[in-house]
């Protein structure tokens, strides 16, 4: 196999393919295995060109979890190509029907702005769902990476490990301030696993592939912290939950769109939820809205 020039290779039958989604390639025999697909049609079509002039077929599409930048090049991909799709069981749900993505982030059904590509992907078909560790019939292994997604798992071939959105480098740390993740708890002990992983390459889907991720980490973890603890400062005394957001949005400087608006309120839920589960704040309802406050 010769790979064409976007084809990186990581070692011997491993390659990604560079982008604002990185996409893996995993090769055996003369077909290989797509983990995510990207945003959009035109990621996938770029998927599909690649790999054909690599002489490959794509037989398998691995997804990690299901949002919209890891899904949107499934559907042209299983037109153009007799390929399956791999996925955890719950985002398998949200793969075949994408608008659950939106509603759940809106809370009902969302507004047009919210059914766009960046936040919802064309349907597509999921050929079977992860149901054990070990995939002996593709020689992978899966690993539950919790916290991002409602259960997004990562991979590893050929001692190269495939970490989905597990971690995020430092420039996104500091653009986005809040990063998301449904299960800001689980997410945490996703770190912390991935400390205890040894392996040759790791694979992020959003900054370069690396032999050592343990300093990005440490960003990702002190990002989860700083956020934690402002929220544990602004419910000192009793607050609304719509006072704690602006403030922390104002405090972060972050201008954002409507449906970024949701999507950041998921995003700092998930830590108030955290807190509660922890006894640390408490809320109750009066006047027509829910107040927070702290307990110790």
């Amino acid at each position: 196999m010769c790979p064409v020039r976007e084809l990186k290779k990581i070692v011997e039958d491993v390659y990604y393919i560079p982008g604002r989604t990185n996409i893996g390639v995993i090769v055996r025999d003369n077909w290989c295995i797509v983990v995510d697909t990207g945003l959009d049609e035109d990621q996938g079509r770029r998927i599909i060109n690649i790999v054909n002039d690599a002489g490959l077929k794509i037989k398998y599409i691995f997804n990690t979890h299901s949002h919209a930048d890891h899904i949107g090049g499934n559907r042209i991909i299983l037109d153009r190509c007799e390929a399956n799709i791999i996925s955890p069981s719950i985002e398998s749900y949200f793969i075949e029907n994408p608008v659950l993505e939106p509603i759940f982030l809106y809370g009902s059904y969302p507004p047009e702005s919210m059914r766009e590509k960046f936040f919802m992907a064309k349907p597509s078909k999921v050929y079977k769902t992860i149901s054990e560790d070990v995939d002996g019939e593709l020689d992978l292994r899966y690993v539950a990476l919790a916290g991002h997604s409602f259960n997004m798992y990562g991979l590893v071939a050929d001692d190269i490990f495939f970490i989905g959105d597990a971690l995020f480098p430092e420039n996104l740390v500091e653009k986005f301030k809040v990063l998301y993740h449904f299960n800001v708890r689980e997410a945490v002990k996703t770190l912390s696993k991935l400390k205890e992983e040894d392996h040759k390459y790791y694979v992020p889907c959003h900054f370069d592939p690396a032999s050592n991720i343990g300093n990005v980490i440490n960003v990702n973890l002190n990002s989860i912290m700083k956020v934690r603890k402002l929220i544990e400062e602004h419910a000192q005394s009793k607050i609304s939950f719509e006072e704690l957001f602006s403030n922390i949005l104002l405090e972060l400087k972050l201008e954002l769109s409507p449906p970024m608006y949701f999507l950041y309120s998921s995003a700092l839920k998930s830590y108030i939820s955290w807190l509660i589960d922890e006894k640390v704040i408490d809320g109750v309802y009066a006047n027509g809205r829910l107040y927070l406050f702290r307990v110790k």
